[in-house]
Parts: C-alpha cells; sequence; structure tokens
C-alpha cells in the first residue's frame, strides 16, 4: 500500500454498530437434518458477529474504525470486547449491560461450508448521548437493519450528520412484506447475500434491472453476493459482475462481512464499481482459507495480489 492510499483509507471514519458474539465453532462430517443427531468436535469459542467480522476486517484493510455496541456482563463479554482492540477497532463507545453477551454456534462441514444458530440475550437501545458521541467525526455507519426501529432511529442520525449508511442483509433480517419501502430509503449502501435477496424482492434470479430498481427507494448502490457464483452490483451509472475466485475453503464464516469491508474499502479509494467488486470478492476468498470468523483477515497487500493474479491468469 503507498503512503498515500494509506492516509486516504486513515483519514476514513467509520462506525459498525451492534453484533458481539462469541462463537462456538463446532466440526461436523456433514450438517444435520431433521430429527437427526450427528458427532462434533469443538473448534474452539471465538469472539465473532457480522458487524464487529467487519469491523476487524476493515481496519485490518486499512480504515480507521470503531463500535457501537452491546456486551454482556459476564467473561466472555470482556473478551469479544478485547478481541476489537486487538484489532485495532476503538471500542470507547463498547457498553456493558446487565445478562449474558449474544451466543453463536456455528456448524462447520467437511467442505468449509457452515450452519449458523444463533441465541440472542435480550436488546437493548443505546443511550442517545452514547449515540452522539460515536457518530462524531464519522462517514460511513456499517448496520444491520434489524431490529427495525433501532435501525431506523440510527440511521435517520447518522443521515442528518452527513454518514453515509451501509446495510448488511440476510433473509432474517427482511421480516414483513415491506422492508425494501421502509428500510432503503434509509440506506446508502445495500448489501445483500443471495438469501436476503430474494426474501426482500421475491426476486428468483439476479439482474441488472432488478438491482437497479432498489435505487430508486434511496440507495446510490446496490450489491448481492451469491457464494461461488460471485457478486452483482449497480449504481446509477455502472452495472458489474465478479465470478469470485477459486481458493481451497477452510471456512467460509465471516467471508460476508469481509467482502463488504473491502467493497466499502474501494468505494472510498473510488475504484470503479467493476473493480471494487474484484477488490471484494478477492478479500472474502482470502478469509475463507482461514478457521474461525476471523481466521484470515487479509491485509491490503494480500487482497491487490490476488486480483493481480486473477488478471494474470484471465490474460
Amino acid at each position: 500500500m503507498t503512503e498515500s492510499t494509506s492516509s486516504l483509507l486513515q483519514s476514513v471514519n467509520v462506525l459498525s454498530v451492534g453484533g458481539l458474539t462469541i462463537d462456538i465453532v463446532l466440526r461436523v462430517d456433514r450438517l444435520p437434518g431433521h430429527d437427526e443427531k450427528v458427532l462434533s468436535s469443538l473448534i474452539g469459542r471465538m469472539p465473532g458477529g457480522p458487524q464487529p467480522n467487519f469491523a476487524c476486517a476493515a481496519s485490518k484493510l486499512g480504515l480507521c474504525v470503531k463500535s457501537l455496541a452491546h456486551i454482556g456482563s459476564d467473561e466472555v463479554g470482556e473478551t469479544v470486547k478485547a478481541d476489537l482492540v486487538r484489532h485495532n477497532v476503538d471500542t470507547a463507545n463498547v457498553e456493558t449491560v446487565p445478562g449474558e453477551t449474544f451466543t453463536t454456534i456455528i456448524l462447520l462441514d467437511s467442505t468449509g461450508e457452515k450452519a449458523i444458530i444463533v441465541v440472542p440475550s435480550a436488546k437493548s437501545n443505546y443511550r442517545p448521548t452514547l449515540v452522539k458521541q460515536a457518530l462524531r467525526n464519522i462517514n460511513y455507519m456499517y448496520i444491520w437493519p434489524e431490529p427495525r426501529d433501532v435501525f431506523i432511529e440510527l440511521s435517520r442520525k447518522a443521515q442528518a450528520n452527513n454518514v453515509q449508511v451501509m446495510i448488511d442483509v440476510e433473509d432474517t433480517a427482511c421480516k414483513g412484506p415491506d422492508f425494501v419501502e421502509a428500510v432503503l430509503p434509509f440506506t446508502d449502501i445495500a448489501s445483500f447475500n443471495y438469501g436476503g435477496f430474494k426474501a426482500a424482492t421475491g426476486a428468483d434470479s439476479i439482474t441488472s434491472d432488478k438491482l437497479r430498481k432498489l435505487l430508486k427507494y434511496g440507495p446510490h448502490t446496490v450489491v448481492v453476493t451469491h457464494g461461488h457464483k460471485g457478486a452483482y452490483a449497480v449504481t446509477a451509472g455502472e452495472d458489474a459482475h465478479h465470478d469470485g475466485y477459486n481458493v481451497p475453503v477452510i471456512d467460509s464464516t465471516g467471508a460476508g462481512d469481509t467482502f463488504n469491508a473491502a467493497f466499502l474499502v474501494g468505494t472510498t479509494l473510488e475504484y470503479s464499481l467493476s473493480e471494487r467488486l474484484a477488490f471484494a470478492c478477492a478479500a472474502g476468498a482470502i478469509s475463507v482459507t482461514g478457521l474461525g470468523p476471523r481466521g484470515h483477515l487479509p491485509s491490503f497487500e494480500e487482497t491487490r495480489q490476488l486480483m493481480s493474479t486473477d488478471v494474470n491468469q484471465q490474460q
């Protein structure tokens, strides 16, 4: 990374909201079906959560990141907070509340694919003074659109402070038929996985026209990731698709979070839409080669190197 690129990225301040969890990661021969019992082995208890994974990946790629989140008053809470600090994420706005920290159970099969069970603890809203402090001097806010009322409240405040809002959408966030109309007006960059895109729109395929229809609700950029089929993105003036990268998969947990972090990095560097997708797909690919949600967070240099290798192979 050149000095000018590093300076530019460090001048961009990102707020990641919520999601601090401890992941109990289990290895299974295959993912169980209905009424099945499978044997497992414990890989470990690892700090995780989509938004914190994003925060750590964005920090590793060069952005200046801080977290607005709750942790429980248990020992686990301090563990997940300490891991953010280890990844150079500012935790001044991480608040301890009574109760247990979120827990997630992740089942990994022999191919590195996963099934995830979320065990949430009691939710509480963020104190207004904490939100005001967290949004100070921020350029982007990264947040899940669930719970809906918390998302809308924080996004209103962010956009009132000229902070762009980036959301990550999975099918579990698309409760109710009005997701697009209720959420996208408060969104600048909407990143869906394929399940979230289907749940939000009812579409069974991805086309530029279908993505571009979502722009009229508010976002300037819409992205859809589709696993091994790559990723798609549109803006008002561009559309792009990338096939992804062929790498050995150890653990796919956190790949989408790393993708989103890298896409935001490409956005801040004013890459073309095609280059943003290539950069994000490369970062996501590197992340699946390590074990655990943050097992191999890629550096900026690693990500550019994989992009370069891919270009050379295409030629």
